[in-house]
């Protein structure tokens, strides 16, 4: 059995409650608003966070129906992100279909999005707990302030990997985070249960991202769906590039490079991944996210053992090669 089939073992059907949730969450809005949904909806994607979610449930419960509001309300604030994130980058595309931006423009996307984050919220209060409330809403906040602190540092040569890891635990690993938690905590986890489950949601993130960024600069463009080599384009410096110019032989070249702003051409993002090639960038970022995918592991063992468990262990291992 594969890794997807043994996520449907455990959490089918929950997940096809949270996707029935997902398609009904605006369904009081406007036609326009239900047109832009639905369009997100039928875009794809894993699901990860309601996965999550309903994962942490499952490892105390097989009744999963106080965790699928949290689910559907992940899922919402995922996609708002996305929204947010397209408009902010002009991106024309999104998992190989038009963007929500590109088909109805900045000004109604950006209230889409916010419309998502609140209807999201709604859904929280009525269906969780003032707890799951707060743990999801200040995850949103420190999102937001990763954002910015990603646009702080754009194009800026002298950030340290202190900077970069802080800038991804608030973009992507404290979402991962709160997912887990607030998925335990709908089913009653112990305070202890409660705090394992966030770090191992937090490493899981951290080792996920990782990966993300090093896809970025190895790997084919239909497997990341954008093109290779966007964040350095774009100016966001991850941690293959930090590595690079932590090195003398390229630091200067790096610099100049991005030293060019928007003038810098598709030539020298091959240039600048060929040296990422060339200096054990790659696996130095492969073995920050193997340490970040192990210590989501050790996270486990203050959790029930079982075969849920055996499922998030095996979901930790998956990141790097991005089954997951």
């Amino acid at each position: 059995m594969n890794l997807a089939q043994d996520v449907l073992k455990h959490v089918g059907g929950p997940l096809r409650d949270v996707e029935q949730g997902i398609r009904h969450a605006l369904s009081d809005a406007s036609k326009e608003a239900q047109e832009l949904t639905r369009h997100l909806t039928e875009s794809g994607g894993k699901r990860v966070r309601p996965i999550l979610a309903l994962l942490a449930g499952r490892l105390f419960t097989s009744q999963l129906s106080p965790v699928v509001p949290v689910g559907v309300a992940s899922e919402l604030i995922h996609m708002a992100t996305l929204v947010h994130d397209d408009v902010i980058d002009r991106a024309s595309t999104r998992r190989g279909r038009k963007s929500v931006n590109f088909l109805w423009g900045n000004h109604v996307s950006v209230l889409a999005g916010d419309a998502l984050l609140a209807r999201a919220l709604v859904i929280l209060v009525d269906g969780t707990n003032p707890a799951i409330v707060r743990i999801m809403s200040d995850m949103i906040y420190r999102t937001c302030e990763g954002e910015i602190a990603q646009h702080a540092t754009l194009r800026r040569a002298e950030q340290s990997e202190a900077d970069y890891y802080n800038r991804i635990e608030k973009k992507t690993a404290l979402f991962f985070a709160a997912c887990c938690q607030a998925g335990g905590l709908a089913v009653g986890a112990s305070a202890k249960e409660s705090d394992a489950l966030w770090h191992y949601g937090r490493n899981l993130g951290m080792a996920f991202q990782v990966v993300d960024d090093l896809l970025d600069v190895d790997a084919q463009e239909q497997v990341v769906g954008k093109p290779v080599g966007h964040d350095f384009q774009s100016g966001v410096l991850t941690l293959p590039i930090l590595y690079l110019l932590r090195d003398e032989k390229y630091s200067g070249r790096v610099t100049n490079l991005i030293g060019k702003g928007d003038a810098i051409t598709a030539a020298d993002v091959q240039l600048l991944l060929s040296w990422v090639r060339e200096n054990g960038a790659i696996d130095y970022t492969f073995n920050s996210a193997k340490s970040f995918a192990c210590d989501a592991q050790e996270a486990l063992c203050d959790l029930p053992a079982g075969p849920t468990r055996d499922l998030l262990h095996a979901l930790a291992e998956s990141v790097l090669t991005r089954e997951f």
